[in-house]
């Protein structure tokens, strides 16, 4: 008995370091996987990162873009995270890596612009069917009364798609000139009437930074780091890029030949952006990581980790399809994607993918349905601003999306054309 009393603690310290061992063994292991590409069930399968990969360095051995920042996602967990190529190579070379910093353009839309006139309407500050000229006095004309923030949302206000800079330079004197823009816009005639059709248009999304700057007293990047960047720890997403974030940054080149590192590429968000005024159509900055923080928050229903954003009813509104009979695949925000971009589970509001692009090079897709992600950053823009460039990425992200759907497990049987 006595020797047992002094064999058991023994005993007991052995069978702690095994299981310790194991433990060990065994996130090795795991590790190793992770390092090869493998993923348990609910992830990629391994024969899905060869094919990403090799499109993605066939856009740079193509010169469509210096470099890809990729990342994947699936809920709270990242499958594929890499850098590609350099974010410039003239006249000196920078690897691309994946903290740097992307000209957002249109991204900005629905990942800054529609979040703050969303998280305004949560706060009752705006009413979304109410007539822009309520916070805008520059829309309070016969012509533009009907216009609401929903309209402007979904893009179906009857503005048009854009206008030239240099005209109102002309007409309202030179940059940054944010007043003479809305007065320009507010005068411009509609393509259709308001609500009767549909226009994916930069005039929207201006317009609607203007609202909140009204609303709140500043420019909306005061009140998106203050209600969604802060909260979320997304640290490097801004308007204003700092020094270091600017040396981080991928450039880009105007089709004047400008080079543009740290400043928008876009040229209304350009001539009207000012320490006073931050654009609504472009002019965000973000790194990958930040912005798989956001769409984590939006694929778990408004929520990332105990950090509430969205109410249940304005998440609703952010993540599906706003535009009744009209059809015209828009949230408040993002675009409803369809055909290459989903599959036929993917048809119903609660299960819908939903995407957004950007004029650089940039993209978000998400999945509802499997909670999958994509966001592929690129400068496409540089060192030269030109179509074949910008078409080889479209094409390129297109396949690395089709690829994301046929190999997750969730969504072969939809792929192959078979019913689940």
């Amino acid at each position: 008995m006595k020797r047992m009393r002094v064999l058991l603690p023994r005993l007991l310290r052995l069978f702690m370091l095994a299981v310790l061992l194991c433990v060990q063994s065994c996130a090795n292991f795991s590790a190793r996987l992770e390092w090869i590409g493998l993923r348990p069930r609910g992830g990629l399968d391994p024969a899905a990162y060869e094919k990403i990969e090799s499109l993605c360095r066939k856009l740079i051995e193509d010169d469509h873009t210096p470099g890809v920042v990729l990342l994947i996602g699936r809920g709270d967990r990242v499958l594929f995270r890499k850098a590609f190529g350099h974010r410039r190579n003239d006249p000196t070379s920078e690897p691309m890596t994946v903290d740097t910093l992307f000209d957002l353009a249109s991204l900005t839309k629905p990942t800054c612009t529609a979040s703050a006139i969303m998280l305004l309407a949560q706060d009752g500050r705006v009413a979304l069917d109410a007539p822009v000229a309520r916070y805008v006095p520059e829309f309070d004309r016969e012509d533009k009364r009907d216009v609401t923030l929903a309209h402007l949302l979904t893009h179906t206000s009857g503005l048009p798609a854009y206008t030239s800079a240099a005209v109102v330079e002309k007409e309202f004197g030179p940059r940054p000139n944010p007043d003479g823009l809305i007065r320009h816009v507010a005068g411009l005639p509609k393509k259709y009437p308001t609500g009767k059709g549909y226009i994916y248009s930069c005039l929207n999304y201006l317009v609607l930074a203007r609202v909140v700057q009204n609303v709140t007293g500043a420019n909306q990047a005061v009140f998106l780091r203050d209600r969604l960047w802060r909260p979320l720890g997304m640290k490097d997403t801004t308007f204003y890029p700092t020094a270091e974030q600017i040396a981080r940054a991928a450039p880009t080149i105007h089709r004047d030949r400008t080079f543009r590192r740290g400043e928008v590429h876009d040229p209304l968000a350009y001539f009207s952006v000012c320490p006073s005024y931050a654009p609504g159509n472009a002019g965000g900055f973000s790194t990958v990581d930040d912005m798989s923080r956001y769409v984590r928050m939006l694929l778990n229903r408004g929520r990332l980790g105990r950090v509430r954003i969205f109410q249940p009813t304005i998440w609703e509104r952010t993540v599906t399809d706003q535009t009744g009979p009209l059809d015209a695949k828009r949230t408040f925000g993002w675009g409803v994607a369809t055909g290459d971009y989903s599959t036929p589970l993917n048809k119903k509001p609660e299960t819908c993918c939903l995407i957004h692009t950007g004029y650089t090079g940039t993209l978000i897709w998400m999945d509802k349905l499997s909670k999958t992600y994509v966001i592929f950053f690129s400068n496409c823009v540089y060192p030269t601003d030109e179509a074949k460039h910008k078409t080889a990425v479209i094409e390129a992200r297109r396949k690395i999306i089709q690829i994301v759907l046929g190999h997750l497990d969730i969504d072969k049987e939809a792929v192959s054309g078979k019913s689940k």
